[in-house]
């Protein structure tokens, strides 16, 4: 039978280089829900809502802090700025200047931090001209807020990466005959989320899957969002019966990469629907088009259409002393001829047989050549 824990959480600040954080306590108060039914015969471990809602708190609540931090740091600057009848902040660049290293200053362009964390609200361009515009100074700041709803979106992401990399570890750990039977997991002191999940094997033998989250930080520009990430490792490993065959993971891997091929190979499927208004008509292009081409190749073999073809020839090459040859001329004509013959026997049973045409048509087979070339084998 599974049991949560109820927490109680209290704070404490401490100093960090960002300033100060709040560092979570929890303890311990009672043992209240009863998720026995929930996990029953479970297969594929997911973490407990409780768990993962405190952890998004935790993860938010540490987030908040720093960008609160950096937003009463940099309304001070800006305002200091301004008091001192200054515009914009500089920093330093080394340049090349006629063969010599020189520092010099650089104003700081303020716009990446734009859309972030933070709103930022900047002053407007002063105009040298009347008929100048004035548009937003983003080297020039006048104060920021936090952005609070991109706070927690951001910690929701934190919070599903780490929760997903839990969920690996553990399914990493179970076989696709295994069960799990009861999960005990808490929130800790140090580590922040700790215990064992218990399950059995198909034989009936039972092990445990311990695991202990750590966490680990990136502050200021060497996080990701620019403020701070909370990064975790998980250790974990089984204990009691072996683990036999493949493992939940490794299926959970095998059908999100099917869902990916089904995904795609449904778009592709969409992607071809757009071409059968052009490849149901091809069954009468291609009779008109043996029409034609029979047409032109029996005048081609006429008694007008061999003269023809005997001056055409002595024109272009009979200053080469080169002498026109009747049989091969009416040999190959009369092989293109058979062949529009060909098509224009066998398309007959497509015409106004669009089910017929609708059959063949797919992804190996949507173009007016991979038509013909069914056509011509049928």
């Amino acid at each position: 039978m599974l049991q949560i824990h109820n927490i109680q959480i209290t704070y404490r600040d401490i100093s960090c280089i960002c300033g100060k954080l709040p560092i979570i306590y929890i303890h311990e108060v009672e043992r209240l829900a009863d998720y026995s039914n929930y996990f029953a015969k479970q297969m594929t471990f997911k973490l407990p809502t409780t768990l993962v809602n405190h952890l998004e708190q935790e993860i938010y609540e540490k987030l908040e802090s720093a960008v609160e931090l950096r937003a009463a740091e940099w309304n001070g600057d800006w305002a200091a700025r301004e008091q001192k009848g200054e515009k914009y902040h500089f920093y330093m660049v080394t340049k090349w200047i006629r063969g010599e290293a020189k520092e010099v200053e650089k104003k700081v362009n303020w716009h990446k931090h734009v859309g972030g964390l933070l709103n930022i609200e900047f002053f407007q361009t002063e105009p040298d001209h009347e008929w100048d515009e004035a548009y937003t100074d983003y080297y020039r700041p006048k104060n920021c807020t936090v952005n609070y709803e991109a706070c927690k979106e951001n910690a929701k992401a934190q919070t599903r990466h780490s929760v997903g990399l839990l969920e690996s570890r553990i399914n990493g750990h179970l076989a696709v005959t295994d069960k799990i039977t009861d999960i005990n997991l808490a929130l800790g002191n140090g580590y922040f989320i700790e215990g064992f999940v218990i399950g059995t094997t198909e034989k009936g033998e039972e092990f445990k899957i311990y695991t202990k989250m750590i966490w680990n930080y990136r502050y200021g520009a060497n996080s990701a969002n620019g403020y701070l990430t909370q990064y975790v490792q998980f250790r974990s490993d089984r204990r009691g019966a072996r683990q036999e065959g493949k493992t939940v993971l490794q299926r959970l891997t095998e059908q999100e990469k099917q869902a990916k091929a089904d995904a795609k190979q449904a778009e592709l499927i969409a992607k071809n629907e757009a071409k059968w208004d052009r490849f149901r008509v091809l069954p009468d292009q291609i009779n008109r088009w043996a029409d034609k081409g029979i047409k032109k190749h029996e005048k081609m073999l006429s008694e007008d259409g061999l003269k023809k073809a005997e001056q055409e020839f002595n024109k272009r090459y009979g200053w080469y002393d080169a002498k026109f040859d009747l049989e091969n001329y009416k040999r190959w004509v009369t092989e293109d001829l058979n062949e529009f013959k060909m098509y224009k026997t066998k398309i007959q049973k497509w015409l106004n047989n669009e089910p017929a045409v609708r059959e063949v048509f797919g992804l190996d087979c949507n173009t007016r050549d991979d038509f013909k070339y069914v056509v011509c084998k049928g």
